[in-house]
């Protein structure tokens, strides 16, 4: 098997061709989970694992992603993490919600891929609650920050932490990349995740 080459600083790891977001994809290289062994790293800066990814997978290359992520790369995890294979990872948990108030997203610390983002756009979407995420996180490791809550008990639902020389940037929820076409201030996301991964991301 041929090693995959990649033109961008960031790879989107997915099963199949559904990105489940719209558009054309220009602005990363997307790469079947499947080629990640065969995946030159050493190109790269930040992973994003899309929240349809085979986590048996995953665990089965521990090492590898470990060894990408405290070298100095960033790993951002879509999704119910439900394995460990990641160091750290904290585990989800659906959330048990019964109107719009358990669903509510709520801002915690600030970080350069939600900067500008009102939380009310993440709690609604086209009307809707729940979208965004309907789980939380527990057991996260020492040291993580929180960046966005949900419901009524202010339960995680987006953490950061270091791990070595990189960082993994977690997200209980839909891709994020769903909401790069949506009119409000939600929109900013996934571009800055993007640039949060690459290393170029700014604060404003």
């Amino acid at each position: 098997m041929t090693t995959p080459e990649l033109l961008h600083p960031v790879a989107h790891l997915t099963m199949g061709t559904g990105l489940g977001m719209p558009g054309p994809v220009t602005d990363f290289a997307e790469v079947d989970l499947y080629d990640l062994p065969q995946l030159d790293t050493r190109t790269l800066r930040g992973l994003i694992v899309n929240s349809g990814c085979d986590q048996i997978f995953l665990e089965r290359r521990r090492d590898l992603l470990t060894d990408f992520v405290t070298g100095g790369g960033r790993v951002a995890l879509m999704g119910h993490a439900m394995t460990d294979f990641l160091p750290g990872l904290g585990r989800w948990r659906r959330l048990q919600y019964s109107g719009p108030k358990d669903l509510a997203i709520t801002a915690g610390a600030p970080h350069p891929v939600w900067a500008g983002v009102d939380p009310a756009d993440l709690s609604f979407r086209r009307g809707v609650s729940g979208f965004y995420a309907r789980g939380y996180s527990e057991k996260l490791p020492d040291g993580a920050t929180v960046i966005h809550r949900v419901g009524r008990h202010g339960l995680p639902v987006d953490y950061v932490y270091r791990l070595g020389a990189g960082e993994v940037l977690v997200h209980g929820g839909i891709d994020l990349g769903v909401y790069r076409n949506d009119p409000n201030t939600s929109a900013r996301i996934f571009p800055q995740l993007l640039q949060w991964l690459s290393g170029q991301e700014t604060l404003a």
